[in-house]
């Protein structure tokens, strides 16, 4: 049956959308399945260096999906006031994501084993994006 209501995480970039979801393409073999450029848009006049910035994108992957654009030029961008949270059952898939989304980002938590998880760990990635990333059991989606 199909839900009368979703949530769809939509991340703001400041300028780097496309290059994020690339990554995030390969990362968690997505796929891009809709873009839209800001130049695209004959209602609104754009200047031509954001012509070819992302108004709209969209990527599904196995298990979720994204959303994203470039933010207006001169609109400011706030990053990691916020994170999303991935959960995994693998700990080698895990330690893979976690390694990649550091990689050219910073680590706010390396992993470590807690009381309520395997592993748990934060990042900000090249990208700015906060993510908090850990292990879990079956129990945890009951929650």
């Amino acid at each position: 049956k199909r839900s009368s209501m979703n949530l769809n995480v939509h991340l703001v970039f400041g300028g780097n959308c496309e290059d994020a979801f690339n990554a995030y393409k390969e990362l968690f073999e997505g796929e891009i399945v809709f873009v839209f450029r800001k130049g695209e848009d004959k209602t609104m006049q754009v200047a031509d260096e954001e012509k070819n910035k992302i108004s709209h994108i969209v990527m599904n992957t196995p298990q979720f999906s994204l959303q994203g654009e470039d933010a207006d030029a001169g609109v400011p961008v706030l990053t990691g006031s916020s994170k999303l949270v991935l959960v995994f059952h693998d700990l080698q898939k895990l330690q893979a994501v976690y390694r990649t989304l550091a990689d050219g980002g910073n680590i706010v938590s390396p992993l470590q084993q807690t009381f309520f998880s395997e592993a748990v760990g934060e990042v900000v990635d090249a990208f700015g994006v906060r993510w908090l990333i850990m292990m879990t059991d079956e129990d945890y989606e009951s929650h």
